[in-house]
């Protein structure tokens, strides 16, 4: 008897606590290949990191995880391929709650050489993924998305650094760039820090700096 009442205590104390049952299952079972995302072309050439506005209406939405903005005679003609693909998606700990965030990376390919990165974030909430925040990096070498990564519950954005580029590919150094969750969005932290790549690009690209994987 003694220990059935212990194991409630225990069990009481747990539930006040907010200790999570199953804490990140809801968002991992996301389906973020078939999903809406806030999107638009970019002002002007993309060459810098731009956080965006969580009030923008435009939205995209990726079927098998791509998005194709060409039009049906573009397609017919053999036009090359323009608009969005799901590269990614990691689970992290970025809002110091007890469930997953989810940090989702989405190439956009031009058309030509150029292509950009929109990367969002999401938390959980009520069983759903609510957006907390999203940007988009530059081009390639004008710094284009290296990695993006949480570590000690800090945002880590690795932007290629124009300073070290080989060609509108490729760059041999990044810029590390934090940010933190404020509870209304990701504050920059301190100044960028500097360091060398280990690939100098993040796709794989040919002698002539063109994407060897298809889009």
């Amino acid at each position: 008897m003694k220990f059935f009442q212990v194991f409630l205590f225990v069990f009481f104390l747990a539930c006040e606590m907010g200790w999570p049952q199953s804490p990140s299952a809801d968002l991992r079972t996301a389906d973020f290949k078939n999903f809406s995302y806030p999107w638009a072309h970019p002002d002007g050439w993309p060459d810098h990191l731009q956080w965006m506005s969580l009030r923008l209406k435009q939205r995209i939405q990726l079927v098998n995880g791509k998005w194709d903005e060409r039009d049906d005679s573009d397609k017919a003609d053999g036009v090359q391929f323009s608009g969005l693909t799901l590269e990614g998606v990691q689970f992290a700990r970025l809002t110091g709650g007890h469930s997953e965030d989810a940090i989702v990376v989405l190439r956009f390919d031009s058309g030509g050489t150029q292509y950009h990165y929109w990367v969002y974030i999401y938390g959980e909430l009520g069983g759903t993924p609510k957006l907390l925040g999203f940007f988009h990096a530059g081009d390639r070498a004008a710094h284009g998305l290296y990695r993006v990564f949480e570590k000690d519950r800090i945002l880590n954005v690795d932007l290629f650094d124009p300073k070290f580029e080989t060609g509108d590919c490729c760059s041999t150094g990044y810029l590390n760039y934090q940010f933190r969750w404020n509870g209304e969005g990701f504050g920059a932290i301190g100044n960028p820090v500097p360091g060398r790549t280990d690939s100098v690009s993040r796709r794989p690209v040919s002698v002539f700096g063109l994407p060897t994987d298809p889009p």
